[in-house]
């Protein structure tokens, strides 16, 4: 009897160990994909759910040359920032965060030449090129002025994807008592680009356009 009852304890043993093993190895292996998803992710994953509405913060519409759209868009209200001065001009507004779409996520990143005021009546922006990189090719110059251009850029998820820039059209944006408002109205080059080197072969079709509103929390 007390061998029969020590083998019943050693293979439960056994089985708790052969458990606390795999939910180990199944941890890290969670771990190691968390890390490996949100790399370059910025800010918090997208919230909401279902269609893109007039309740999400950030609405946006990606055209594409065949006549569809995707809409992407996140609920809750995202932070954009002044980042400080670089010493190659004034500190710069941008806004970085993921976005929902019925398929998958999009990194929407959006930057200015100059800081914005915390009280800034509606002004047009030119879109096209890099504003944070000064000299790289398709850069737009920046310098102490008033706020004149403006990057838009968005990068697919789920897998990721080549960045897609907008190198041309206009952003609209006001400020007041803390809260920022954009109106994009931009289209893209005919394929994705980077601004260090031409871009590669697209993996996918890029969009020709991308239009709608975005409001975020601005410090």
């Amino acid at each position: 009897m007390r061998n029969t009852r020590s083998n019943v304890r050693w293979k439960v043993w056994l089985a708790a160990g052969a458990v606390i093993l795999v939910g180990f190895f199944a941890g890290i292996g969670w771990i190691v994909w968390w890390v490996s998803d949100n790399i370059g992710a910025p800010g918090p994953p997208p919230t909401g759910s279902g269609p893109c509405g007039s309740a999400d913060s950030v609405n946006l519409q990606l055209v594409y040359a065949d006549g569809h759209t995707v809409q992407v868009c996140t609920r809750d209200r995202p932070a954009c920032t002044n980042q400080p001065d670089t010493g190659i001009g004034n500190g710069k507004f941008t806004l970085s965060n993921q976005l929902r779409s019925s398929s998958r996520r999009y990194i929407l990143f959006i930057a200015f030449d100059a800081a914005l005021a915390a009280e800034v009546p509606e002004q047009s922006l030119q879109v096209g090129g890099y504003v944070d990189l000064p000299g790289a090719p398709g850069t737009v110059p920046t310098g102490n002025g008033p706020l004149s251009a403006a990057t838009v850029q968005v990068t697919p998820r789920d897998p990721y994807e080549d960045a897609f820039l907008a190198t041309s059209g206009s952003l609209a944006v006001s400020a007041t008592h803390g809260v920022a408002r954009g109106r994009i109205d931009a289209s893209f080059v005919s394929g994705p680009t980077r601004p260090d080197r031409p871009a590669p072969t697209p993996t996918s079709v890029p969009p020709v356009r991308i239009t709608g509103t975005f409001v975020c929390n601005h410090s």
